[in-house]
């Protein structure tokens, strides 16, 4: 009794002691711990929002809704038959290959005309290629409706026909996309066969718009030739001139030598008159003479040169030479568009093309799409880099409040 009785008041005064810091300890940690599952819960929600759902949702997704598509691949090229791009290549180069360069204009032509409306319009004709895809509910991402307008079903048709130009190596490499192993192959042959049409149309087409034009060109100046041949007819009809001009200088070469015939004659004259009289008959027959070669030399004079008439030899002559002019003018330029004709049928061979199938369109054994295990491990990497940006924005923000 004597040990327990001192030892009372002992403990006693230490229990509150000891209660009161021991509590508020309690309370600090508990609200930490408090804090602390919150943000456990939010990052949780967080995670499940932004990996889990998604993920779960592109599982079920590629798993039991994403339809396999297979896929058909060729390789084209567009070759020119011949052309000045062929000098640029080495002897050896152009012994090895048999064929010029590819025409990389005309490849890109091919390249918008597979992936246009045209293209969809032929194989829809033929193939009935929406139908293969539409009402198909279960992919969501690859559904096209039936009712689906031409810009729909263009877009839709430009997502599974691709066409990429290499610049490398001048191939176009077409790829189709189809939910049958057959009906892609066979799409795929009928794009090369109308791709064909398409490169033989528009290389033909610019041949023959270039020898239209030197046609109509030479035509034209034949109808120009043949004018100015009939004018220089009808003129040489009308005036009895074989050639005016010629006529002109013959015309001159019998005046100058009348012109010398009238100078002898005076100077006989005067011999005469000399050593006779001028009743003699030999001066009077001189003086005769002389008289006629001068009205002689007036007529052939007033022939020749006359500044009103119309049917004098210079004006004739001038109009001659004017219409001969114009002629050969027209000759030459016959001659010019016979050589340009020529010429555009030369160059209009260089332009034509023919489309090279490369690599044949295959029969795919196995689908090629959609990448399951691949595309679910990028947009698991993806969504975890989300994540992990989104708590690192969020942990800056919560750190400036506080």
């Amino acid at each position: 009794m004597s040990d327990s009785t001192p030892q009372s008041p002992v403990t006693s005064p230490s229990v509150p002691i000891a209660a009161g810091p021991s509590g508020t300890v309690t309370d600090l940690e508990l609200e930490d711990s408090q804090a602390q599952a919150a943000q456990r819960r939010r990052q949780r929600r967080l995670f499940w929002c932004m990996v889990v759902i998604p993920m779960l949702l592109a599982l079920v997704y590629y798993v039991f809704l994403a339809d396999s598509r297979y896929v058909s691949q060729a390789q084209v090229a567009v070759r020119q038959t011949n052309g000045e791009s062929s000098q640029a290549l080495p002897g050896l180069a152009m012994m090895l290959t048999g064929t010029n360069p590819t025409s990389r204009e005309e490849t890109l032509y091919l390249r918008e005309y597979i992936r246009s409306q045209d293209m969809l319009d032929a194989l829809n004709a033929r193939l009935d290629w929406t139908a293969h895809f539409a009402g198909r509910w279960r992919d969501p991402l690859y559904w096209l409706s039936r009712d689906a307008s031409a810009e729909d079903q263009l877009t839709f048709y430009q997502r599974l026909v691709n066409a990429r130009f290499d610049e490398e190596t001048g191939l176009l490499n077409i790829t189709v996309e189809a939910l049958d192993p057959a009906f892609a192959q066979e799409s795929l042959d009928f794009i090369l066969k109308t791709s064909e049409g398409f490169v033989n149309e528009l290389s033909h087409r610019m041949a023959r718009e270039q020898v239209r034009f030197a046609e109509d060109e030479l035509a034209k100046a034949h109808r120009d030739y043949e004018s100015q041949r009939d004018r220089i007819l009808d003129f040489q009809r009308q005036n009895q001139f074989l050639d005016a001009g010629e006529s002109a200088r013959n015309r001159a070469t019998i005046i100058a030598e009348l012109e010398s015939r009238l100078v002898t004659a005076h100077a006989e004259l005067k011999a005469l008159k000399a050593r006779l009289s001028s009743d003699a008959p030999a001066v009077r027959t001189k003086q005769t003479e002389i008289r006629a070669l001068e009205q002689q030399l007036a007529v052939e004079n007033k022939r020749l040169l006359s500044d009103q008439g119309q049917n004098n030899l210079n004006v004739v002559a001038a109009q001659f030479r004017k219409l001969e002019v114009d002629g050969k003018i027209a000759e030459e330029t016959y001659k010019l568009a016979v050589v340009a004709l020529q010429n555009a049928r030369i160059e209009a061979s260089k332009k034509i093309r023919s489309l090279v199938t490369v690599v044949s369109p295959n029969l795919p054994d196995e689908a090629l799409y959609p990448r399951r295990l691949y595309n679910l491990f990028t947009l698991m990497v993806v969504l975890l880099l989300l994540y992990g940006i989104t708590r690192f924005i969020i942990a800056s923000i919560e750190d400036h409040r506080d």
